[in-house]
């Protein structure tokens, strides 16, 4: 009976592994991703277009990366979903931390 209850406390003690840095990074990215609001503006006497943030997501490097993204899409991207797909490669890249896509 005393050898099942340590047995117990035992399994009751054991430590839960911690997420890693790296988790948590992404956890934060994508919580903050959630917050970004992003448009892009033409300048009608120029042409030019320029990334206009309605909301920031809070991390600098994050912003400045979908808006790269977004300016690159930009021209090629003129639907909603044409848009979605030309942004995926580009918040995985960016939230999820994986590699850009060959070619």
């Amino acid at each position: 009976m005393i050898a099942l209850a340590l047995l117990l406390s035992v399994q009751a003690v054991t430590p839960v592994a911690e997420p890693s840095a790296e988790d948590i990074v992404v956890t934060g990215r994508r919580q903050a991703a959630r917050r970004l609001r992003i448009v892009t503006k033409t300048d009608r006497r120029t042409g030019d277009i320029r990334c206009v943030f309605k909301r920031r997501s809070g991390d600098a490097a994050l912003d400045a990366g979908m808006c790269a993204g977004l300016l690159a899409c930009a021209p090629v991207a003129r639907t909603s979903a044409a848009v979605t797909a030309c942004m995926t490669p580009v918040w995985k890249r960016l939230i999820d931390g994986e590699a850009a896509p060959a070619g």
